[in-house]
């Protein structure tokens, strides 16, 4: 009994220990074969997901992955969600003004998937009037891009296959990423496309770590680097080679082009990359007096807007009570903001250098939601009036459009509009098409909500119009519309105020508005909140007037039922 209990006592003390060691919380994105991405068992794996296996035991901490979206690992890394970054990640200067990296662990180089019958052949041929150039945000590639080829279009996509198959449609002249993944997706359109694997420039691939505050030294970057030189050292890299990358291996080898993991050479440059001082803001008083003053009527309708106007004022009572509400909306604002300082390190230059670039997709926003409201009006009244016909094959028509695009995800309407729909009519005006599949979904709903104000009117108000001598359409006009009109006001405002909203779904098919335009300005910095605050901030300046002109509507025309 007592070897028994001494048995269960270490037992229990050995679980208790695993318990309090604190885990290893290693981000990635798992859609990038064979580096990262989920088996046929539904579980990570690849070449990153082993190293990071192999770090945990070497650091001897549990192991848990975060399944991220590629561009948004940095943000998670600065704000303490995640310990490290293993995801193919290049290391170059500009992350490193954000972020740190270990001692490089993989030598690539950047490639191009081109047209199988393109004349590209090298960067030179990229550098000709009108090409264009696909890339996917946040990612060395489109930065190249957007540096070495200033005269071309550059278009960017949230997703490899995206890209590829912008090439393969013809819709873009060339993909700039790297090596292995050029190589992947030119096997999956070989009939379509070429794969040029000569490295228009070397990258160097690295675990990327959290900036240390204060100008602490990062424990964990010297524990990563004595790692990865170990697991080289012990031919590890090999291994991983022959499991995943064997054929990858053997053709860039009878290219003569050095494999990924044939020769690493350390990064020296980032401890004086990191001791620069930062650059000092430009000034541009016309960007902050019209932003500003944008800010400023935002505020004063918010305030009309929510402010109670049916009752008279309680005195002090009522303003002590706004004096409280903001006391503890600012003190909540000041413990989150002050909570994340603590960890996240502030990097404001790069967004301001892009200021004019984000203003401009803001208003780009602004026309493509008017341009969508005006179409998805008439698209809503055509359904109505078609749903009313005495012809029952466009009745049963327009219930079916209806339902069907109700059914259906608007990105799954973009992505099918765009790809296929529009390709079987060459049509490749990405603005237009864009505005118009927008404006089909909204209609859907419009029509809708029109149909049910119309259904809400009392037949009786019909016939008695028609009865006194009013034709079909004056008793729609003049009695029936009117009232529906009415009822309707609110859920069509609200209508308009999301379409301004679901406009930010058309970057997923390179539409440069508001939101495209901070995921660029954010993917080239590196940066993560310092884009997202600029752009919730940006529509509210556009939905906040929108909602005080729809109450105001809605108080013009309000009656009495």
């Amino acid at each position: 009994m007592r070897i028994l209990l001494s048995i269960s006592l270490i037992c229990l003390a050995g679980c208790t220990a695993v318990q309090d060691r604190e885990p290893l919380v290693v981000g990635m994105e798992l859609t990038y074969p064979p580096f990262e991405f989920v088996n046929e068992d539904g579980n990570p794996d690849g070449v990153s997901v082993r190293m990071a296996e192999a770090l945990a035991d070497y650091l001897d901490r549990p192991l848990e992955i975060e399944n991220l979206k590629f561009d948004t690992l940095i943000t998670a890394l600065k704000s303490g969600n995640i310990d490290c970054v293993i995801s193919s990640m290049t290391a170059n200067d500009e992350r490193r003004q954000s972020i740190d990296f270990s001692d490089p662990y993989v030598t690539t180089g950047l490639a191009m998937l081109v047209g199988k019958d393109s004349e590209i052949e090298g960067l030179e041929d990229l550098k000709a009037p009108g090409r264009t150039i696909v890339a996917r945000l946040g990612t060395t590639g489109e930065n190249f891009a957007r540096e070495h080829l200033p005269e071309a279009t550059v278009i960017t996509m949230q997703e490899d296959p995206a890209c590829a198959l912008e090439v393969s449609q013809g819709k873009a002249d060339a993909w700039i990423y790297d090596q292995l993944s050029i190589f992947a997706h030119h096997k999956n359109h070989a009939k379509t496309t070429r794969a040029l694997l000569r490295p228009l420039r070397p990258e160097q691939w690295a675990v990327g770590l959290r900036k240390p505050k204060s100008g602490e030294k990062n424990k964990l970057r010297a524990s990563v680097n004595d790692f990865l030189k170990q697991f080289r050292a012990s031919g590890k890299f090999e291994i991983l080679a022959d499991r995943y990358l064997n054929e990858e291996r053997q053709l860039v080898r009878k290219l003569g082009i050095p494999f990924i993991f044939d020769s690493v050479a350390t990064v020296q440059a980032h401890t004086e990359i990191n001791a620069k001082a930062p650059q000092q803001l430009q000034e541009d008083w016309l960007f902050v007096l019209l932003v500003g003053a944008l800010i400023v009527m935002t505020i004063i309708t918010f305030w009309r807007l929510t402010r109670d106007s049916k009752t008279s004022g309680g005195g002090s009572g009522e303003l002590l009570g706004y004096v409280l509400i903001w006391l503890l909306v600012s003190g909540l604002c000041y413990f989150v903001f002050a909570s994340l300082n603590e960890t996240y390190t502030w990097n404001w230059q790069g967004i301001w250098r892009r200021r004019w670039q984000i203003f401009g997709g803001w208003m780009r926003t602004i026309w493509i939601s008017l341009a969508a409201l005006v179409l998805c009006s008439g698209v809503g009244i055509a359904l109505v009036a078609g749903s009313r016909s005495g012809f029952r094959p466009l009745r049963f028509f327009c219930r079916a459009y209806t339902e069907i695009v109700r059914g259906s995800p608007l990105l799954v309407v973009l992505l099918v509009g765009y790809y296929v729909i529009a390709q079987a009519f060459h049509a490749n005006n990405r603005v237009l098409i864009g505005v118009i599949l927008l404006a089909l979904f909204a209609g859907a709903y419009l029509g809708e909500i029109l149909r049910g104000g119309i259904d809400s009117v009392g037949k009786t108000q019909f016939d008695s119009a028609r009865a006194v001598g009013f034709s079909r359409v004056q008793a729609f006009r003049y009695v029936i519309l009117p009232q529906a009109i009415r009822r309707v006001l609110p859920a069509v405002a609200g209508l308009f105020i999301i379409l301004v909203k679901d406009s930010s779904l058309l970057s997923q098919i390179a539409i440069e508005e508001f939101t495209k335009r901070s995921e660029s300005a954010r993917s080239a910095t590196y940066t993560g909140l310092e884009a997202y605050l600029p752009l919730a901030v940006g529509y509210l300046l556009i939905t906040i007037p929108l909602a005080y002109l729809a109450a105001r509507l809605e108080r013009r025309f309000a009656y009495e039922s």
